[in-house]
C-alpha cells in the first residue's frame, strides 16, 4: 500500500497548519510553515561557552552548557508553540520542535559527554489536573533524535504558585525547596541534561540544578529549554 497516498488522503480529511499562522502545511512541513520557521527569532549563541543563559543561571551551582531554542517574547505569535504544548493538551508540539532542536544540537556536539535527561517535574496534583507534563515530552523528543536516558528522579515534593506574574526574586523565593532528588545514586559522577519549555528568570532550573546537588554534588549539569523569555 502507498504510504505517500494515505498521508495524502489523511491531510486532506485532517488537514495539518501552522501552530504560528495556521497556514496549513505542505508535505515535509511539520508546526510551523517554512515562513514562520525562518522567522523564528533563534537564540543564537548556544555554542558559546558562556552565554546568556549562563549569565541568567549565575548561582553557586556551576552549569556547563545551555541552550535555548527560541527567544520568548509575550507579544510573538510564536508563543503558541509552548502555549499549544503547555495548555491546550497538545505536548507533542513540544516533542516535535524538541527533536528538531536536537538534531541542529547534535550537529554541534552539544550532548557529547552528556549522560542522561531529567525534566524539570511538575507535582503530583498538578500533573493530575493538566494530565501530562510538557517538560516531559521535550525529554522525550531530545531522547528520540539522541538515545540518551530520561530519568524522573528528580520530583516536585511540594506545590507552588504559577510563577507569571511573580520578579525575579519572588520566582526564586517561590521555587525554592520544591524539588527533590529521589535517587541519588542515579546521577552520582554523571552529566545532567535539566530540560524545561521556558527559562525566564531562571529560577525553576536553578531549584531543579541545586536540588540535584545538595544530594549528589557530583554530578555535572547543563540545561536546555524551548523558549528564552526576555526580561526587560
Amino acid at each position: 500500500m502507498d504510504v505517500k497516498w494515505i498521508d495524502g488522503v489523511l491531510r486532506m480529511i485532517y488537514p495539518q497548519v501552522c501552530e504560528v499562522c495556521g497556514r496549513s502545511l505542505c508535505r515535509g512541513e511539520d508546526v510551523m510553515c517554512l515562513h514562520c520557521l525562518r522567522q523564528l527569532p533563534r537564540v543564537s549563541s548556544n555554542g558559546d561557552d558562556f552565554n546568556l543563559l549562563h549569565e541568567r543561571l549565575a548561582s553557586t551551582v556551576a552549569i556547563e552548557r545551555a541552550a535555548g531554542y527560541f527567544h520568548y517574547y509575550k507579544e510573538s505569535p510564536y508563543v503558541k508553540l509552548i502555549h499549544q504544548a503547555k495548555y491546550s493538551s497538545r505536548p507533542v508540539v513540544a516533542r516535535k520542535i524538541a527533536r528538531r532542536f536536537a538534531r541542529e544540537l547534535s550537529r554541534d556536539g552539544f550532548f557529547d559527554g552528556i549522560d542522561m535527561i531529567v525534566p524539570v517535574p511538575l507535582h503530583r496534583w498538578k500533573l493530575m489536573r493538566r494530565g501530562y507534563n510538557q517538560s516531559d515530552y521535550i525529554a522525550r523528543g531530545i531522547a528520540d533524535v539522541t538515545g540518551l536516558e530520561v530519568s524522573h528522579s528528580l520530583v516536585a515534593s511540594r506545590g507552588h504558585a504559577t510563577q507569571t506574574a511573580r520578579n525575579s526574586y519572588q520566582r526564586w523565593v517561590n521555587a525554592g525547596s520544591v524539588y527533590e532528588l529521589r535517587d541519588g545514586a542515579s546521577v552520582a559522577g554523571r552529566h545532567v541534561l535539566v530540560v524545561d519549555d521556558v527559562i525566564t528568570t531562571g529560577a525553576t532550573l536553578l531549584a531543579c540544578c541545586e536540588a540535584i546537588h545538595r544530594v549528589e554534588p557530583s554530578a555535572r549539569l547543563s540545561v536546555l529549554a524551548l523558549g528564552v523569555a526576555h526580561l526587560s
